[in-house]
């Protein structure tokens, strides 16, 4: 596995830090605005985990084929702004210190590169944690079944079998839809993602949550 996916050298000023960004919704907000037009704190956060979802899923991926995780947490990622359209974040590791793990490496990288993140966005946002952790399983769900072509590691993160919905990780991406409303729609210009549970009907656990 390519760790190098996760180095920018020294390309682009840092903009702060994940654990800034999640814990400063005025300056995650101001960012979004500027670059998607989004007016919506919460859509803008959901935005920010949609991105920060691939992130962590190339974070899976290279534990998946290694058993090895980076030593570090969010507040050693920096935020740097690539190019091209939309909003284009990119995550930039402040050390490339890794360690080798077992099975036990799924959890302890989620509880600590995913959860406090959740967290601070649910309160500093207002956005449901249940969307952001929907967020990361959908990329992390496509790494397995399109990249690794090996869904076996799925079965260590027990905090995301909910998004299967009792089917089979191949199943599950061949059919896949979202059981919460990741707020795409309320960016400027765009309109229901077509996983959407709201196309199909009213009352969706974001419905419920938000």
């Amino acid at each position: 596995m390519d760790r190098a996916m996760f180095a920018f050298g020294n390309e682009g000023e840092a903009m702060g830090t994940v654990t800034e960004w999640a814990g400063n919704a005025q300056l995650l907000m101001a960012s979004a605005e500027q670059n998607l037009k989004v007016t919506s704190l919460p859509a803008a956060a959901s935005m920010f985990m949609r991105r920060y979802g691939l992130f962590l899923a190339g974070h899976l991926a290279v534990f998946s084929k290694e058993r090895r995780i980076w030593d570090g947490d969010p507040d050693k990622v920096e935020i740097v702004m690539g190019g091209g359209d939309g909003w284009p974040l990119l995550f930039r590791l402040k050390h490339e210190n890794w360690i080798s793990c077992g099975d036990e490496g799924a959890d302890f990288l989620l509880n600590r590169m995913a959860e406090p993140v959740i967290q601070m966005i649910a309160k500093e946002a207002k956005l449901p944690a249940v969307i952001s952790r929907e967020n990361i399983f959908g990329y992390a769900l496509w790494m397995y079944v399109h990249i690794l072509k090996d869904t076996r590691d799925l079965a260590l993160l027990p905090q995301y079998e909910r998004f299967l919905r009792k089917q089979k990780p191949e199943e599950a991406m061949a059919n896949f839809s979202r059981l919460t409303c990741c707020l795409y729609k309320e960016v400027p210009g765009c309109e229901k993602c077509p996983y959407c549970p709201l196309l199909k009907k009213k009352n969706c656990e974001t419905a419920q949550t938000l």
